[in-house]
């Protein structure tokens, strides 16, 4: 069978026979233009599916964590300067003497805050107890500060008057039995009630979670404290371990962890637990921990049966899911803000090697924490302690490696010029190193969506955090302090987004986890070898988990805009709220 010539037909040619008919002519509607809106509509889709699947996350994360305040009465207020949020059950009313609750003061640790504490909360009220959470001096909404631990016994005598105050607040209160008010303290917070407990003989219960070295101080009498339950992570570091297991065997110097020594009735019990497969920030969030403490102010208190089941805090998830569905949010929103960016702008060749990238990181790494170890003048004129320590080191690396990257641009110069003449394009100024604009409108639009991103990452992830899980509120010197690290961290983000800017992706994002776990091994590594804070040992997965939420919006807009300042600004502001925020205000 012979071959078929194929047959050919132009568009015109099909479209020609119609156009010479008696028809009405449309001329600005040529013939098949509508392909040209498939491109477009795919873009549109692209855009709104993901956003969609984020409005859906986001609405089932919120009702779920709207449902877990049914039943449950939140009252927050002042106590003698002291800010306060009880939790009690909803039906809680001025009852009889005989028929009041029994309720528990709840404390926090070193930089924590009421909010970190919530979880308590939660549980305690939903298993019938009131439970007062507070924030010590320097934490928090507290507008008081926090004498440094370098002034000896002040700083414990101004966190027990804290306990002291909100306290007999609680025991006031109508609807609590004023002789059952236990108390609950983590890290930081776990010495201030093992001291206070081991002193104050009328507190009826003391629940001490990752107890450090106080632990080694308490006296050997079983009654002091009273009812003395222990809690520490199995993973946390050996003095936080070791602190614990000898707040058990001051007591009873044979005693073995998950065994109750003593009696209720006078007192004299005591009973360490490992918590499985957490450590000391997640304990705050470990069920197995909840049940332990709600059954173990059953017996204290005699109330309940033995085996009743505890209704546990399972809000944790849901925030988790709200913040995934604020990330998938974030991106369609910053390629509706950004569109056409990246295709108005020319990429410059990179002037930074990957070899290049890494040394002036390793170098930044070392010279920032010996810096530092030369005078604590350098960053004491901050009142945050440790937040004052990670903004100016984030400084001292920022300057330094944006001085790098700013010398081998000057002296690649010379060479780019002539290079861009000759291939008809504009050559990128130093200053920016990646991008020229090719309208004049170029830099006012993405500074409007930068401000429009930036407030959306500070709205989805601080007011996210400051309802559920920990404060991100700037009350006092936090704001004046805000701005400070602001300057800091953004020196920092700009350099490095600098140094990481490079055509392919993947490049990019390597070098970009590169340089982060070089700052956190040098983070960590300048505790032993500088004398940093200690509390920076503690921080270093919390620190991870945020160099790669701000990894991942970096990667998503310099892919947008080819701006590395976008980026630069955005993670600044969030990461100086966050320190800002959390660590606590000293009085040195």
């Amino acid at each position: 069978m012979g071959m078929m010539a194929p047959i050919t037909m132009s568009s015109s040619s099909f479209v020609q026979p119609f156009m010479n008919a008696d028809y009405p002519r449309v001329s600005a509607y040529p013939p098949l233009t509508c392909l040209h809106i498939l491109p477009r509509m795919s873009r549109v889709v692209r855009l709104i599916i993901p956003a969609g699947v984020a409005t859906v996350l986001a609405a089932l994360a919120i009702f779920n964590l709207a449902q877990a305040d049914r039943g449950i009465a939140r009252l927050a207020r002042d106590v003698d300067g002291v800010p306060m949020t009880l939790f009690l059950p909803a039906d809680s009313t001025p009852h009889p003497q005989s028929a009041r609750r029994p309720a528990v003061l709840v404390v926090h640790g070193f930089s924590g805050n009421r909010q970190l504490m919530y979880g308590f909360g939660y549980t305690l009220a939903k298993n019938d107890y009131v439970a007062a959470l507070i924030d010590f001096a320097g934490h928090g909404a507290s507008l008081d500060r926090l004498p440094d631990s370098s002034a000896g016994d002040a700083q414990y005598q101004k966190l027990a008057a804290n306990i002291a105050t909100a306290r007999a607040h609680l025991r006031a209160q109508p609807f609590v039995d004023p002789e059952r008010v236990a108390i609950l303290g983590h890290s930081m917070g776990a010495s201030a009630v093992s001291r206070y407990g081991s002193t104050h003989g009328d507190v009826p219960v003391t629940i001490a979670l990752s107890l450090g070295n106080f632990g080694r101080q308490l006296p050997n009498d079983p009654s002091r404290p009273r009812n003395f339950l222990i809690l520490v992570g199995a993973n946390e570091f050996a003095g936080f371990l070791q602190g614990s297991t000898a707040g058990l065997t001051a007591a009873y110097p044979d005693g073995v962890p998950g065994v109750t020594y003593g009696s209720f009735a006078d007192g004299t019990a005591r009973r360490l637990i490992y918590a499985p497969g957490v450590e000391h920030i997640s304990i705050l969030f470990s069920h197995d921990v909840y049940r332990e403490v709600v059954r173990w102010l059953d017996q204290a208190f005699a109330i309940g049966a033995p085996d009743r089941p505890v209704e546990a805090d399972s809000r944790i998830g849901w925030v988790l899911l709200l913040y995934l569905a604020a990330a998938m949010g974030f991106r369609p929103l910053a390629a509706l803000l950004l569109r056409d960016r990246a295709a108005n702008a020319t990429t410059a060749r990179c002037a930074a090697s990957g070899r290049f990238v890494i040394l002036s990181a390793l170098v930044a790494a070392v010279v920032a924490p010996v810096v530092l170890q030369f005078g604590d003048v350098l960053y004491r004129w901050m009142p945050l302690t440790v937040g004052n320590y990670v903004g100016i080191y984030f400084l001292i690396y920022g300057l330094i490696v944006g001085g790098a990257y700013l010398a081998l641009q000057r002296r690649q110069a010379p060479a780019a010029q002539p290079a861009a003449a000759e291939q008809g394009e504009p050559a990128a100024p130093a200053s920016l190193g990646v991008v020229n604009a090719a309208s004049s409108d170029f830099a006012l639009k993405p500074a409007l969506a930068t401000l429009a991103l930036t407030a959306y990452a500070l709205v989805t992830f601080g007011l996210t955090a400051h309802l559920t899980w920990t404060n991100f509120a700037l009350v006092g010197d936090r704001a004046w302090i805000a701005g400070a690290l602001f300057a800091c961290c953004f020196v920092f983000f700009l350099a490095d987004e600098w140094m990481v800017a490079r055509a392919s992706r993947r490049a990019r994002a390597g070098l970009y986890a590169l340089t982060k776990l070089i700052v956190i091994i040098s983070l960590i590594a300048s505790v032993g070898l500088f004398g940093a804070p200690g509390f920076l040992l503690l921080l270093a997965p919390v620190i991870a988990v945020l160099f790669l939420w701000h990894g991942l919006y970096s990667h998503w807009l310099f892919g947008m805009a080819r701006q590395p300042w976008i980026a630069a600004i955005l993670n600044a502001a969030v990461l100086a709220w966050v320190i800002a925020a959390t660590f606590a205000v000293v009085q040195y």
